[in-house]
């Protein structure tokens, strides 16, 4: 259970939000940061003495992704980001990941072009790619799509040669690169 403290300058988005968490079995919105996992504010943390102590997610307006992240936020979503990418972002912070939009990654991810594909993934490929990116085994992609466990291999070797990639990991990150997998 990940507990939750909401800092919002207005109790009707502070209300908000209480109801986006409180319909997820596996967060726990708490009054004080004190209690807290995580919070979530409005406004990029201010900086005393180095990095806050709590993951920090912040839903800002004007604030650019790497300046908050620089501020010591671990999650930085625009402020009308949609309930499903605010508790996706809480569940990254709390693991210790960093979430930034994608847009505003490009400079932190090396470039990619189109070109770098020899060929465009099939359809399958793109449903194999998608379940690469939840990090699923060879097995798992097979029961999904109901295939054989050799079939998903062959489509994982094909994503990987199509991609120029040496690994799983590669392969989907440029996928993301590429826009073939969206975050």
């Amino acid at each position: 259970m990940i507990r939750v403290h909401i800092e919002a300058a207005s109790a009707v988005t502070r209300a908000g939000l209480e109801a986006i968490l409180r319909g997820n079995s596996g967060i726990e919105v708490v009054d004080s940061a004190s209690e807290a996992d995580v919070l979530v504010r409005e406004q990029v943390p201010e900086l005393v003495d180095g990095a806050p102590t709590l993951p920090v997610v912040v839903l800002a307006g004007e604030t650019p992704s790497l300046e908050a992240l620089r501020s010591g936020a671990r999650a930085v979503l625009p402020e009308d980001a949609p309930p499903r990418q605010i508790i996706a972002a809480i569940y990254a912070a709390a693991a210790g990941l960093a979430v930034v939009p994608l847009d505003e990654s490009a400079p932190l991810l090396p470039r990619a072009s189109l070109d770098e594909a020899t060929e465009p993934l099939t359809a399958r490929e793109m449903d194999v790619i998608e379940m690469l990116a939840e990090g699923l085994s060879n097995k798992a992609i097979a029961h999904r799509l109901s295939i054989s466990e050799h079939t998903a291999k062959f489509h994982v070797n094909s994503i990987l040669a199509k991609l120029r990639a040496g690994t799983r990991t590669e392969a989907v990150m440029r996928g993301i690169q590429l826009g073939l997998v969206k975050i």
